[in-house]
């Protein structure tokens, strides 16, 4: 445990890597590889949020493949096979050269992107400060051990971030690593650190939505309808559920996720004990598989509204409210105005048994005093 803290302590002094900017370009880029085990048709895929898209396919020859084109500013990338994806990099307009095996992923090499070697330098950084939370000593030892750890991790990748303002990892650090544990306000501090130039890749764009979402679905602020279809097919606005009365939990999760899972329970017990002083849940599912989606409510004990488009995490309600990972929720209130984010169960249990009791304690008044 002396070894573990020493450790910690050296993570908490030494959190940076040397700062890095944009260099100067090519007029496009060529990636030419060597991947071992590979034959037949290679796709070229890029991450514009959290779902890769395909820009460019050839063939292996020989075991060897080449792409070329143009990317306006350095981006997270993919080569596939239709089995999955083989290595993940960082394109940019420079010639990329990529050896290795499939038989070792891992050890796949990328030479010539100077974002790539950034980002790898991270990765390994920040897993090594997450690997320390999973450390079995502090498993047996205790959760605030591996909360503080985890908090270590988030501010030396927050550190990362500023001191490498001018590149465009660092806008992906800060939306694949950070933006799922930020509110509105740290969001916007985070990309002001930003270049303007960085400010406007991709990456600093999906920021700049989340945070205005954010801003829009915040505690306090009226609710954004939407509408998406249910099981049926049929078109179901959120709408229809808010009202006088009512506090509707708008849900956002997906058959696929195991925290989702794992919280329904608790959700059903709420759900039975105050759906009949009428609270509401509509639920929005991030499945892509419909058999999947329907399969698992038939095998679940929801009885509350259940709606998808079936696109994943291309759900545009989705990025509306700001939502970056599930579960995710929010509470609105019978006025429709927001009254919480990311409530859990047992606290939105002792909210509506107060918020309930009020409710009702009004309503007797009022009976009593039309009595009299």
């Amino acid at each position: 445990m002396r070894n573990l803290r020493l450790q910690v302590l050296l993570w908490t002094v030494v959190v940076g890597t040397a700062a890095c900017t944009e260099q100067p370009v090519s007029a496009g880029y060529t990636i030419d590889g060597e991947i071992a085990g590979v034959s037949g048709k290679i796709y070229l895929s890029v991450f514009e949020g959290k779902q890769p898209r395909v820009i460019d396919s050839t063939e292996v020859i020989n075991g060897a493949f080449r792409f070329t084109g143009d990317v306006s500013t350095p981006i997270y990338a993919a080569v596939e096979t239709c089995d999955g994806a083989i290595l993940r990099f960082f394109l940019e307009n420079r010639p990329i050269r990529i050896t290795g095996s499939a038989a070792a992923p891992q050890d796949i090499r990328v030479a010539g992107s100077t974002n790539d070697s950034l980002y790898r330098i991270f990765c390994q950084q920040y897993d090594s400060l997450g690997n320390l939370s999973n450390a079995p000593e502090v498993q047996v030892s205790s959760s605030q051990m591996a909360d503080s750890l985890r908090q270590v991790q988030f501010r030396w990748a927050e550190n990362f971030v500023r001191q490498n303002a001018g590149s465009v990892v660092a806008a992906y650090v800060l939306f694949r690593h950070l933006s799922y544990e930020m509110g509105a306000e740290e969001l916007r501090q985070a990309l002001a650190v930003l270049d303007p130039s960085v400010r406007s890749s991709v990456y600093g764009t999906l920021l700049e939505a989340m945070s205005e979402a954010l801003t829009r679905t915040a505690v306090g602020q009226p609710y954004v309808d939407i509408s998406l279809p249910d099981t049926t097919g049929t078109d179901c606005p959120l709408s229809q559920f808010v009202g006088e009365g009512r506090y509707v939990l708008l849900d956002f999760w997906a058959s696929w996720c195991p925290p989702c899972r794992a919280e329904i329970p608790q959700w059903v017990e709420v759900y039975d004990r105050f759906h009949k002083d009428g609270f509401e849940i509509y639920a929005v599912s991030l499945d892509k598989e419909r058999d999947a989606w329907v399969r698992f409510l038939r095998s679940s004990k929801m009885g509350w509204k259940q709606v998808s488009r079936l696109e994943f995490w291309n759900t545009p309600e989705a990025g509306m409210y700001g939502v970056r990972s599930i579960p995710s929720n929010v509470l609105i209130g019978p006025d429709g105005i927001i009254q919480a984010r990311n409530i859990k169960p047992v606290e939105l249990s002792r909210m509506l048994e107060g918020l309930y009791l009020i409710e009702n304690s009004k309503h007797s008044d009022q009976v009593a005093g039309s009595n009299n």
